[in-house]
């Protein structure tokens, strides 16, 4: 029976015999996950900020001056009774034109209104604002006019649309990045295991000669690239730890700030740094792993 002993030791002079591309896998993989897990947490706190922002699109539903309020409960009902409706809030046109002066208040532009020129308007808040282009449409004909006792339908299509392609490309371009850095990380390590499978190629074929099982041959190598990855992701989260206490958490401080928005990675609730820092540790491992079972599968024929 082999004692544990024996796999740490073997590890440590592999890494001992080829150093420098041990040092330099695990420079490479601590690099590379600080950089995914720096990544993670900017990309979760912009999906925060556009999350936030897309929770206030609005669509904003202008009613014609002569509108019954039998034809306004029904459209008020109905609106209420759609699955991506979230709230449905009722404006009349003196609530209008209150909040109109509220807002122009010490504006000359105020001494120009006669009357109450603002109409009536139910202001909708959706649960999937990615839908808001479907729902606007609810409120056309087949002819595409407006239906009955609707004077105006306003939401911002192009601001919408161009906020949601900004989320679409922030996601993409982020995951590229991180399949590009974690794909170097896992070709050094692959590169170091083989180099000490290579320097140590004649003591394997003796381990083969006097019986040595395929498990005894290939356990080091696993353990000197689990060593690497798992060595590299303790080194990137201490990196992120300092960065994200020194650095990250003061713009997240000003976003709270100004925008109140309370989740994000580090000074929100959900604890979503912690799950970073376990996800890099676990990564880091497992990168270690795959690059060494994929060099052993191919150089060592066993």
């Amino acid at each position: 029976m082999v004692r544990p002993r024996y796999f740490f030791s073997e590890t440590f002079i592999s890494l001992r015999r080829n150093f420098f591309m041990g040092f330099t896998a695990i420079t490479t993989v601590a690099i590379t996950l600080f950089v995914v897990g720096f990544f993670t947490i900017i990309v979760y706190d912009i999906q925060g900020i556009i999350s936030s922002v897309e929770s206030e699109v609005e669509l904003a539903v202008y009613l014609e001056d002569e509108i019954s309020e039998e034809l306004k409960d029904y459209i008020e009902k109905e609106v209420l009774s759609w699955e991506e409706t979230d709230s449905v809030n009722y404006v009349s046109k003196d609530q209008a034109l209150e909040r109109f002066r509220e807002q122009n208040e010490g504006s000359d532009i105020l001494k120009e209104i006669e009357g109450n020129p603002l109409p009536a308007s139910f202001e909708i808040t959706l649960s999937s604002p990615e839908k808001i282009d479907q729902v606007a449409l609810r409120f056309y004909d087949k002819d595409g006019n407006y239906i009955e006792g609707v004077n105006d339908v306003i939401y911002g299509k192009n601001y919408v649309n161009k906020l949601f392609s900004i989320t679409a490309i922030v996601g993409t371009i982020a995951l590229l990045i991180i399949i590009v850095l974690l794909l170097a990380a896992i070709v050094l390590i692959f590169n170091t295991i083989r180099l000490s499978i290579y320097a140590r190629r004649k003591e394997i074929e003796v381990m083969k000669l006097v019986g040595a099982t395929n498990w005894f041959v290939r356990v080091p190598f696993l353990f000197e690239g689990f060593f690497e990855g798992f060595v590299g992701s303790v080194i990137s989260i201490i990196l992120l730890y300092f960065v994200g206490n020194f650095l990250l958490i003061r713009g997240e401080r000003v976003i709270v700030d100004t925008m109140r928005i309370k989740e994000l990675a580090i000074v929100g609730s959900s604890g979503v740094v912690l799950y970073v820092y376990i996800g890099v540790a676990v990564l880091g491992g497992l990168i270690g792993i795959l690059s060494s079972a994929i060099a052993l599968r191919r150089y060592v024929k066993i």
